[in-house]
């Protein structure tokens, strides 16, 4: 255990159940370095972790590629 306090904690991996596959919780990693469970209804035995996935950034030159969009004031203009 990491002698540095906890302040700030973050979610790296999804738990999903092994049998159901439904998510039980999330994996999270502290500023310090340490990594903790987050249950949403107690802990399982039998479970497996998964990453989780980052939304893709936008390439404005790549309209197949979801994001949002910057738009300039004109598009207040008629509302």
């Amino acid at each position: 255990m990491n002698t540095k306090p906890r302040l700030t904690g973050e979610p790296i991996m999804r738990i999903l159940c092994k049998k159901s596959e439904n998510l039980v919780g999330y994996l999270y990693q502290w500023n310090n370095g340490d990594v903790q469970p987050a249950w949403f209804d107690g802990a399982f035995a039998d479970v497996r972790y998964e990453p989780l996935v980052q939304a893709p950034k936008e390439d404005s030159a790549n309209p197949e590629i979801p994001g949002l969009r910057q738009q300039g004031p004109s598009h207040l203009e008629n509302a």
